[in-house]
């Protein structure tokens, strides 16, 4: 490997994702469930490994009036970015390309500090002296107050992993292996020997179950995860330890279906814990019992407290938005790292009904008449649990919805070119919503033709997927030829031009 990179494998470059937990919204949500006061004001905001840069700068485009600040040590991904940014005419993003180590040493006057922080994912996959770089960084550049977010492979449940990432990367250091082929050829080989029934399989029976997921994953998703030179899952209170000389202290997770996790534990794990004193040592606990994988960590620099009083009024004067109501006769049910659990479907349905008349505040929603009252932690819980599911997103339009418009045009014409774009912002709404390459292709037949029917959109659309060397998929069968891909992709512009497009209009997508 080259040294510039550190021991990170760049043989592909990192995935075009979108991560709500790293929103401001999301971030000050849970310093508000734990009391602590989030930045307000004219913030700025840091991305620490910023990969592609799609993440941040669908967060600028949301927020126009703030400043934004991305860093990746990959010329690829920092390029790409710009090039977003640029198409999309924004003006309140930059995007530099630096060194961790080389920052920690001496971080740029001129950049200043910010409010919030976040690393997505790279604490695990970084040699130990970039990681304490990384704590220095953030003690360069973090305001008093900010809210710093990590996330990263967590201890105990990446035990059964190692050897998957040990072999996978040792054969495909040994044999000069392409990542990818590396990564076919590792499982293979995997899936033999736990069929073989070897000591070591038989000894971490959660390797099988772990293998069958990672069978399941992109492939680009697992070369980032697999194929790295340093692969560090880590103890949380490791984590918090070596975040101290930033003066970090660990305000919550950002886990939502987590964040009050204590207060629905089986009795016997409440039992458990209750039994250890430190707060810290608590947590490590919890992640025992319910073997935890992957942990998002708020932290914040100083976490300046927020007053009884002050807190209830924040929180009550949030809005929400409801985005995916579940099915009338659906069970409803709300994922947790214990598993999932039964909602009141009387107490969530009077919500879903008083959201499905338009966006509400949480002082709104405490009003519904429910059988019992709703203290506010019960209305805390309710909220994280359906923002955790996504039917819920919080209500916060952008000041200027321009720049959100600007950028979903470049999202969808970089789209119909080949770009790998899966996510878009829904301006009237302020949230970014999950999209499909098709829906965006021919998103783009309505800039070419305005008028357009249904027919000639979807002729618009098989000419873009024979461009591209695309085809459609019909029930499991792949198309690839024009006479077959025409009557599907004409039934697939109707559906967009009656439903899709209407619905993309009143959230904002487009005008």
């Amino acid at each position: 490997m080259s040294t510039w990179s550190s021991g990170y494998n760049t043989d592909l470059g990192y995935t075009f994702g979108y991560y709500r937990e790293i929103s401001p919204e999301w971030l000050d949500f849970v310093a508000l469930s734990k009391s602590v006061t989030p930045p307000a004001g004219a913030w700025r905001y840091l991305e620490l490994g910023c990969g592609q840069g799609y993440g941040l700068t669908l967060l600028a485009a949301l927020n126009p009036e703030h400043d934004f600040l991305g860093i990746d040590f990959n010329p690829v991904h920092i390029t790409h970015a710009r090039t977003l940014a640029a198409a999309a005419g924004l003006t309140n993003v930059r995007f530099e390309e630096a060194d961790f180590a080389a920052l920690a040493t001496a971080w740029p006057a001129d950049w200043g500090q910010f409010d919030y922080i976040t690393a997505h994912g790279i604490y695990s996959w970084l040699q130990p002296e970039v990681c304490a770089a990384i704590v220095q960084l953030i003690n360069h550049a973090s305001r008093p107050g900010a809210l710093v977010y990590l996330s990263y492979n967590a201890l105990p449940a990446w035990f059964s992993s190692h050897p998957i990432q040990h072999l996978m990367r040792l054969w495909q250091t040994t044999e000069s292996l392409e990542s990818v082929k590396a990564i076919e050829t590792g499982i293979k080989r995997l899936e033999t020997l736990t069929a073989a029934q070897t000591g070591m399989t038989r000894m971490l029976p959660g390797m099988k179950a772990m293998l069958d997921k990672v069978g399941k994953h992109d492939r680009a998703y697992l070369v980032q995860e697999y194929l790295h030179d340093n692969w560090h899952p880590r103890w949380f209170d490791q984590v918090v330890e070596e975040v101290k000389p930033a003066k970090l202290s660990y305000v919550g997770t950002a886990s939502m279906g987590d964040l009050f996790l204590r207060s629905f534990m089986p009795q016997k794990f409440k039992d458990i814990v209750q039994d250890y004193g430190d707060p810290i040592v608590q947590e490590v606990m919890i992640d025992t019992l319910v073997n935890q994988s992957f942990r998002r960590d708020v932290f914040s620099r100083g976490a300046p407290p927020m007053w009884t009083a002050q807190r209830q009024q924040t929180i009550l004067q949030q809005s929400f938005v409801l985005l995916n109501r579940p099915a009338a006769d659906a069970e409803l049910k709300f994922k947790t790292s214990i598993g999932e659990l039964k909602g009141k479907a009387e107490i969530y349905n009077l919500f879903y009904d008083q959201l499905a008349t338009g966006p509400k505040t949480a002082q709104a929603l405490m009003q519904v008449p429910a059988s019992q009252p709703l203290g506010l932690g019960d209305m805390m819980q309710a909220l994280s649990f359906m923002l955790n599911e996504g039917q819920i997103g919080f209500y916060r339009p952008p000041s200027d919805r321009g720049p959100a418009l600007a950028l979903n045009r470049a999202i969808a014409i970089a789209t119909a070119n080949g770009a790998p774009y899966r996510f878009a912002i829904a301006s009237k709404l302020g949230h970014v919503i999950t999209v499909s390459d098709v829906d965006l292709m021919l998103l783009t037949a309505t800039f070419d033709q305005p008028q357009g029917t249904a027919a000639e959109w979807g002729a618009a659309l098989v000419e873009r997927l024979l461009v591209l060397g695309k085809g459609l998929s019909q029930q499991g069968k792949p198309l690839t030829k024009r006479e077959d891909l025409l009557p599907y992709a004409t039934q697939l512009a109707e559906t967009f031009l009656q439903k899709t497009l209407p619905k993309w209009r009143e959230y904002g997508v487009c005008e």
